[in-house]
C-alpha cells in the first residue's frame, strides 16, 4: 500500500514538473526573426519599436477600335502607385516617415512605332512626395511635433500643344521636371493621433520654399517673349517659373505660414481600403509671389498681362489625394485615384475651344466663359482622376 501511495505521489510530482516545464516554455519569449509580419499589414521588428510596410499597385485601362463606324480613338493608360512607411514608437517618442509615388501615362491614338509613340504617349501624373514627423507625447493622443516634407516628380512633363515641328524638328515644351518645381516645408506644431489610421498635424509656424530653375531663353528684360526666332533649345528644355506662382526671373519663392495636414488610411469595409491625404497651407508672408497673369483678348486675338492684388498671396493652397483600393483576390485589385490641387496664382492649361461657337483659341493659358467673355486661368481647380484594374501587393 505504501509503495502504491509512494508511486502515486511520485507520478503526481513528475506530472507537475512536466506541466511546470511546459508553462515555463510558454512564458519564455519566442525566438524572433529580424522582422515579424502581421497579416500583410506591415512588419514589426524584434522589440516592436519599428513598424514598416507599404503598398505597390499597377493598374491599366485600354480601348481598341478597328474600322469602328461611330468613330473614336484607340487609347491606353497605366498608373503605378506606391507607398512605403517606417514608424518608430518608444515610450513618449514617435517618428513617422512616409514615401508616396505616382506615375501614369496615357496614349491617345496609335503607338505602334517610335514616331507615333513620341507624340501620342503622354504623361498624365507624376508625384514624388516624402514626409517625416517626429513627435514627443504630452498627452495620450497629443504630440509636440516637427514635420518636414519634400515634393517633386520623377521625370519631365511636356505641353505637347507647344511642340516645335518646324524644319523637321520635334522639340517638346517642358512644363516641369525633377526639382522644378521642388517644394520643401519645415514646421513646428501639434500632432493629434487618436487611432493608428488617423493623423492630424497643425503648425502655426511653418516655412515653405518653392524652387524652380529659371527660364530666361526667348525673353526680353521685362519678361516678354521675343518671338519664335528666339526660341532656342533652352526655351524648350527649361521650366517656366510663372506656372508655379513665381515672379519672372526668380528661382525661389519663400513663404511663412500655417499648415494643416490630415492623413486617413483604413480598410473601410471588407476588401476596400481608403487612403486620403489633405494638405492646406495658409501664407502669412510671401516673397517672389507672381502677380502678373496672362490674359487673352479675344477681340484683338492677342495676349496681354493683367496684375492681380498682392493680397491674393494669403489665399490658402491645398492638395487632396484619395486612393480607393478594391481587393479582388490576393494580387488582383481595382484602384480609383484622384488628386485635387488649388493654387490661386498658378497658370493652368485649359480647354482651347470657345464655349459658345466652338472656335479654337491661339493659346493654352486662357479660356472664355459661356457668354464668350475672356477669363484668366490662374484661379482654377486642378483635377486628376483615374480608375483601372491591375496588380496590387501589400506588405
Amino acid at each position: 500500500m505504501k509503495k502504491a501511495l509512494l508511486l502515486v505521489i511520485l507520478t503526481a510530482l513528475m506530472a507537475g514538473l512536466v506541466s511546470a516545464q511546459k508553462d515555463s516554455v510558454k512564458v519564455q519569449p519566442r525566438k524572433h526573426h529580424a522582422l515579424d509580419a502581421i497579416n500583410g499589414n506591415g512588419f514589426y521588428n524584434r522589440d516592436s519599436t519599428w513598424k514598416i510596410g507599404g503598398f505597390l499597385g499597377f493598374t491599366v485601362s485600354q480601348t481598341a477600335l478597328y474600322q469602328w463606324a461611330p468613330g473614336g480613338s484607340n487609347n491606353f493608360s497605366f498608373l503605378i502607385g506606391a507607398n512605403a512607411y517606417a514608424n518608430y514608437k518608444k515610450k513618449n517618442v514617435e517618428w513617422c516617415t512616409n514615401l508616396d509615388l505616382k506615375y501614369g501615362m496615357v496614349a491617345n491614338g496609335l503607338i505602334r512605332d517610335a514616331g507615333l509613340a513620341s507624340r501620342n504617349f503622354q504623361k498624365n501624373i507624376d508625384v514624388l512626395q516624402l514626409s517625416t514627423n517626429v513627435g514627443y507625447q504630452v498627452k495620450k493622443e497629443l504630440y509636440i511635433s516637427v514635420k518636414a516634407s519634400f515634393l517633386s516628380q520623377l521625370s519631365r512633363s511636356y505641353d505637347y500643344s507647344q511642340t516645335d515641328t518646324t524644319q523637321a524638328r520635334f522639340r517638346k515644351y517642358t512644363v516641369s521636371k525633377f526639382g522644378a518645381p521642388a517644394v520643401m516645408t519645415l514646421g513646428l506644431g501639434l500632432t493629434y493621433k487618436p487611432k493608428d489610421w488617423f493623423t492630424l498635424f497643425f503648425s502655426p509656424a511653418e516655412g515653405k520654399l518653392t524652387y524652380v530653375s529659371t527660364d530666361d531663353a526667348g525673353r526680353d528684360t521685362t519678361g516678354q517673349y521675343l518671338g519664335t526666332a528666339y526660341l532656342s533649345n533652352k526655351y524648350f528644355s527649361d521650366v517656366d517659373e510663372t506656372h508655379f506662382g513665381l515672379k519672372t526671373g526668380t528661382s525661389v519663392m519663400a513663404q511663412f505660414g500655417a499648415e494643416l495636414d490630415i492623413l486617413f488610411q483604413k480598410e473601410v469595409v471588407k476588401n476596400v481600403s481608403w487612403k486620403s491625404h489633405l494638405n492646406v497651407f495658409e501664407s502669412y508672408t510671401n516673397n517672389n509671389y507672381n502677380t502678373a497673369m496672362p490674359f487673352f483678348y479675344s477681340v484683338q486675338d492677342s495676349m496681354g498681362t493683367i496684375n492681380i492684388s498682392t493680397k491674393t498671396q494669403y489665399i490658402p493652397t491645398f492638395t487632396w489625394d484619395n486612393d480607393l483600393v478594391f481587393k479582388v483576390n490576393k494580387f488582383l485589385s481595382a484602384t480609383l485615384s484622384t488628386r485635387f490641387v488649388y493654387q490661386y496664382n498658378a497658370i493652368t492649361p485649359v480647354d482651347k475651344v470657345h464655349n459658345s461657337n466652338g472656335a479654337k483659341g491661339p493659346d493654352g493659358l486662357t479660356d472664355t466663359d459661356k457668354k464668350g467673355v475672356s477669363i484668366t486661368t490662374y484661379n482654377k481647380l486642378q483635377i486628376f482622376e483615374q480608375f483601372g484594374i491591375g496588380l496590387a501587393f501589400k506588405f
